[in-house]
């Protein structure tokens, strides 16, 4: 199970550093950040298919892949705003993710929100995932943390280190990019959910959207 959990784990971290990525680049003239749109964070390229030779016959539609459903309601365990920020749903990224193999074996349902300001940059992507029965363990979720954090990271200069501490009388895992990105990891039951975020800027939203989850 070690490997289901560290390469879905990359493939929210990966998502959540492209988002480190549009949303840090500094203006010059201001030393503002400007960041960019939840929507641009994640583009879906759409290449528009060759017609085909008239004389070539119709090809039949091979099978659909299977994917995780896509279930917003899962954002309703989070603080509607964060810092006065509405937390909205990231559907190109929940594109994205869907199709992943180990997603589909090990994710009953996900959803993805964003919250951001578009003045300072500060931000927190958070991916909710619902998994499916008997797959979270103890040591599956380290191994989540462990992938998570260090391709988050990896846009913020590396890990530097991780902790445990509680907030809003829960477990949370933390963990601190040399250039000052966090991640946060709560998991919740009845049933299984993760609950992974990263946070860039001073503000620190991360920390506010964990101590205002609603399980």
């Amino acid at each position: 199970m070690r490997f289901e959990a560290a390469r879905f784990a990359v493939r929210f971290a990966l998502a959540s550093s492209t988002l480190v990525v549009a949303l840090a680049g500094c203006n010059a003239a201001t030393g503002a950040t400007a960041p960019a749109s939840a929507s641009s964070a994640s583009p879906v390229a759409v290449v528009p298919a060759s017609p085909a030779p008239s004389s070539a016959p119709s090809a039949s539609p091979g099978p659909s892949r299977p994917t995780v459903p896509i279930d917003p309601t899962l954002l309703a365990i989070l603080p509607s705003t964060v810092a006065g920020q509405a937390i909205t749903e990231i559907p190109e990224i929940e594109a994205n993710l869907k199709t992943d193999p180990d997603l589909v074996a090990n994710a009953a349902a996900l959803a993805v929100g964003l919250g951001v300001n578009s003045g300072t940059g500060d931000f927190a992507y958070v991916a909710v995932v619902e998994l499916k029965p008997m797959v979270f363990t103890n040591a599956w979720f380290v191994s989540w943390r462990q992938s998570y954090d260090e391709s988050a990271c990896s846009q913020s200069n590396g890990l530097a280190g991780t902790t445990n501490t509680t907030i809003g009388g829960m477990s949370v895992f933390v963990g601190t990019c040399n250039g000052g990105a966090r991640t946060y990891h709560v998991h919740l039951t009845g049933p299984d959910r993760l609950v992974s975020i990263t946070s860039v800027g001073s503000a620190d939203y991360g920390e506010m959207v964990v101590a205002g989850l609603k399980p």
